[in-house]
């Protein structure tokens, strides 16, 4: 595999047709006007910031509509082509922006549960999935010439609360949030859609790059926490996978700091890394995949009240045949956290790491490891 592919994943770096944005051909036939209840939204990102937006329904009515956007569910019970079936048959209604087309898209993200609605397109939509690394997969798409919605919406007086709060940012309704319970694929749905935030810079924001967003705020928030708690004393590995994404997160005793190497099938890898101060500019090389991992490792970490520095092993095999979006990586990596090996020397860690992965050799290229490795601390003179 190509490193040019690694670091893509799916954004067209090359220009030419790519094996990750994979296509089914089976027919199905959709229909130009019908009945449905949507679970989602879409906010596209090509023209911006002239987008198009819409909302996500099958052509029915059901009361079950929640599954086909719930990538937590989908993780506990539902294989690749599970999920590949239900969000297939997902239509992505939309048009270009519009203050009455905006006021529904909002109503519909922002509601406790599904709603009814009513669609005309412009025509039937012909079946062209879309799978990449960072939006869940996405079924056909057709304009929508008339969108109405069916029953009267109802939202969560939690949520209700920071939509009327035209005074707190953005950021502060999202990790309120969050520390509430609601969990980061409901909270991008509504921040998608410029639901939060000071009332002049509530904006729309592409479904693609709010599903980061969110994940490097709720991090970022994390991460201040995680600073003040002490640092574990003992090296730790947590070892997990979840639809052929192998992870293996290294803990070592030492301040906060975050690297992720990502590869496939062990030939080439890209990585990306921050040290204690953190980052200035986007994590191009892992991507999405960078801020929804280390989301996991740092609510792992907020759990049991300690710090440390981390290395992430990912590891992306044939059995992963069809990429779903980012939140596979957040899944793969929490369940890695479930996990935990704990090991008295660095020695010990070492001989562990060479029995159950290939990608230990991956540490000889860390900066973090080698940093760790050089700097002298207070223990070695007491």
């Amino acid at each position: 595999m190509k490193t040019l592919c690694l670091k893509c994943k799916g954004r067209n770096y090359c220009g030419k047709p790519c094996q990750w944005n994979k296509t089914i051909s089976e027919k199905i036939d959709f229909k130009k006007e019908f009945f449905g209840t949507s679970p989602g939204v879409f906010i596209g990102h090509h023209n911006y910031p002239d987008l198009n937006i819409g909302i996500l329904t099958p052509q029915f009515q059901t009361n079950k509509a929640r599954e086909w956007d719930n990538p937590k569910m989908w993780s506990m019970k539902y294989s690749i082509s599970d999920v590949i079936e239900k969000r297939r048959t997902l239509v992505n209604c939309n048009n270009k922006k519009s203050e009455s087309l905006i006021e529904k898209v909002q109503l519909v993200a922002l509601s406790r549960k599904p709603v009814d609605v009513e669609v005309n397109l412009d025509k039937a939509p012909k079946l062209k999935e879309s799978f990449d690394f960072i939006n869940n997969p996405l079924g056909p798409s057709a304009k929508a010439e008339k969108l109405l919605l069916c029953e009267d919406v109802k939202i969560k007086r939690v949520v209700e609360k920071y939509y009327y709060d035209t005074d707190l940012k953005s950021a502060d309704a999202v990790n309120n949030l969050y520390n509430k319970g609601l969990d980061e694929n409901e909270i991008t749905r509504m921040f998608s859609t410029g639901a939060f935030g000071v009332q002049k810079n509530r904006k729309l924001v592409p479904t693609r790059w709010s599903i980061t967003a969110v994940d490097d705020t709720l991090g970022k928030e994390l991460i201040s926490s995680v600073k003040n708690y002490p640092i574990i004393d003992n090296y730790r590995v947590l070892n997990g996978n979840f639809y052929g994404n192998y992870y293996t997160i290294i803990l070592l005793p030492d301040v906060w700091g975050y690297e992720l190497f990502e590869t496939m099938n062990g030939d080439d890898y890209c990585h990306d890394c921050e040290d204690y101060n953190g980052r200035n500019e986007y994590a191009f090389n892992t991507a999405g995949g960078y801020y929804a991992a280390r989301l996991a490792v740092l609510e792992y970490l907020n759990s049991v009240k300690k710090q440390a520095r981390v290395i992430v092993l990912r590891q992306i095999t044939n059995e992963y045949y069809c990429p779903l979006g980012v939140w596979v990586v957040k899944q793969a990596a929490r369940k890695a956290c479930s996990s935990v090996n704990c090991f008295n020397s660095k020695s010990g860690m070492m001989t562990h790491l060479g029995i159950i992965t290939p990608l230990h050799e991956l540490l000889r290229k860390s900066v973090l490891f080698e940093n760790f490795n050089s700097q002298k601390r207070l223990s070695t003179y007491l």
